[in-house]
């Protein structure tokens, strides 16, 4: 925390606060895409219980000033009902953070996890988990609370969020059995795109440049580009070669594919002033990570 107090200090001069004041200020929305049995009002309690549960929980053991908060939207979107009190869901996850010296917000995470089931009464009480399973969305939301956090703090300190990426990985290894081979938390199959991968690529050392390169990526290059933009510039092209080594060690891993996600547009936007040898550099890295957004990165060509 005390990267990110420091940054904070200079980026907001007059503020007024509450001490101990929880980790999250996210936005919570609820979407029904199909036809349910269940009382409209239920879906207005679960929007209202998922904006409580990451808002008023108490996820670290720093304390947060009102400012410092980390902002983000989750949406659930409601997919089917197989029987009574069950559903099907997709989860989007969308986080930013703030750069120094600017107005301009960064995007850090941007997920959407389609592999969600849950059941839901409206009765029960969401509950953080750690090392005990409750429930699946309680552990869900749990899981991407700490995904959220320890993000965060990966952007604003070297490997800053060790802690809450390992969090996040016992939730993983608390689940009943009858879990574990849910789609969204499996960890054999040829997609490697779920809940599980995610956690195991920020955990496994071979994505240690990767992490290494997020933190200079914000810290070194986005926070210093009101400074010196063509320094900061070329210290992003250096930030994005390493990650693009990151992907020959490890290839197709979800976390660079949740980092292009998140980052492809201000990538773009930033590289749109750069030289043209940076330009080309910064596509080939970005294609290579993710062939799917070539066209994306081609107006850099």
């Amino acid at each position: 925390m005390f990267y990110k107090k420091c940054f904070l200090i200079g980026f907001i001069s007059i503020f007024f606060f509450h001490s101990n004041a929880q980790e999250l200020n996210f936005k919570a929305n609820v979407v029904v895409q199909t036809s349910t049995t269940a009382d409209p009002t239920l879906f207005n309690d679960l929007e209202k219980n998922v904006t409580e549960f990451f808002n008023t929980n108490k996820w670290t053991e720093d304390e947060f000033q009102s400012h410092e908060k980390i902002k983000g939207n989750v949406q659930i979107t409601i997919t089917s009902q197989p029987s009574p009190n069950v559903f099907q869901a997709e989860i989007i996850l969308q986080t930013e953070r703030p750069v120094f010296n600017s107005i301009y917000i960064s995007p850090i995470i941007n997920i959407i996890d389609k592999n969600v089931s849950f059941t839901f009464t409206g009765l029960q009480p969401l509950l953080k988990t750690t090392n005990t399973f409750y429930d699946n969305l309680s552990a869900i939301l749990s899981y991407y609370a700490f995904l959220s956090i320890g993000m965060d703090y990966d952007s604003f300190s070297l490997n800053g969020g060790e802690p809450y990426f390992n969090k996040a990985n016992d939730i993983i290894t608390s689940l009943p059995g009858n879990y574990v081979k849910d789609e969204g938390w499996k960890n054999d199959g040829g997609g490697r795109r779920n809940r599980f991968w995610l956690a195991e690529n920020l955990r496994n050392p071979r994505m240690r440049q990767f992490r290494q390169a997020f933190y200079e990526y914000h810290r070194l290059s986005l926070d210093k580009m009101y400074e010196d933009p063509d320094k900061a510039r070329a210290v992003m092209l250096s930030s994005l070669t390493s990650m693009g080594q990151a992907n020959i060690e490890y290839p197709n891993t979800m976390l660079l594919m949740t980092f292009g996600d998140a980052k492809k547009d201000e990538i773009v936007e930033i590289f749109k002033n750069g030289d043209n040898g940076q330009k080309s550099k910064v596509s080939a890295i970005m294609v290579g990570i993710d062939p799917s957004k070539k066209s994306k990165y081609g107006v850099l060509n």
